[in-house]
């Protein structure tokens, strides 16, 4: 498999988590939150807004495919969701979940700039812009 290739689909599968994730929070809020640990019985608008954040995010990631410059912004989304879910763990009183979820994002935002530089060495020709 080609570098280009391998990035297309690095970054088609992190808009996929990001676009199933915001759809699960969006369209059944209490359900997705207890599933992933909280006890929530609460008002259903800032999960549900959360769950919007995630597909507007999903949408967006794609961009990357065919303006490789744009994948920074998938990388810089990706470091603050995991800074959030450790802040939350840590500070917040969050559920376990958190962990394993910082850790696959971190993974998430960390293949999007291996593939790019993997992309570098292979062609030699660096990013285009």
């Amino acid at each position: 498999m080609n570098a280009r290739r391998l990035q297309k689909l690095i970054i088609a599968a992190v808009a996929l988590h990001s676009l199933i994730l915001g759809t699960a929070v969006l369209a059944r809020p209490a359900w997705t939150l207890q599933l992933a640990g909280w006890q929530y019985e609460g008002p259903s608008f800032f999960p549900a807004q959360s769950g919007l954040f995630l597909l507007i995010l999903g949408g967006a990631y794609p961009a990357a495919i065919w303006r490789p410059a744009f994948a920074w912004f998938l990388v810089a989304s990706k470091a603050a969701a995991v800074v959030f879910l450790l802040a939350e763990y840590a500070f917040g009183g969050g559920p376990a979940m958190l962990l394993p979820a910082a850790l696959f994002d971190g993974l998430m935002g960390l293949a999007v700039p291996a593939s790019l530089t993997w992309n570098v060495r292979r062609d030699g020709q660096g990013v285009r812009l």
